[in-house]
């Protein structure tokens, strides 16, 4: 079983480019994703680039689909997103999934 490019949890980076600027607020066009956002940045200025980092919370993989915690929840193709850190607490505690390569081990009782 291959690793998903990303996995709820992962800590990943979005593109971000300024459309334009109305007093200290900018509208935003993420990268993979069709919708326009705004945000409060007093120094951007139309075509800057901003690299916005947040938490995976939902992976479609059938669709290529991501949704990131920025800007509230965004989402965009997976392919449009930079990992930034892997949740690692998965590789060292173990999978629910079945046929997973390190299987989550079963409780214990306490006491």
């Amino acid at each position: 079983m291959t690793r998903p490019a990303v996995e709820i949890g992962d800590r990943v980076a979005v593109i971000a480019t300024v459309v334009e600027r109305v007093n200290d607020r900018v509208t935003l066009k993420l990268d993979g994703d069709g919708h326009s956002y705004s945000m409060a940045e007093p120094n951007a200025k139309a075509g800057d680039k901003l690299r916005l980092e947040g938490e995976v919370v939902h992976v479609d993989e059938d669709l290529g689909r991501t949704t990131v915690q920025v800007l509230g929840r965004v989402t965009v193709d997976t392919r449009s997103v930079e990992m930034v850190t892997r949740r690692c607490d998965l590789d060292h505690i173990g999978s629910n999934v079945p046929g997973h390569p390190r299987p989550r081990t079963p409780p214990t009782p306490h006491g």
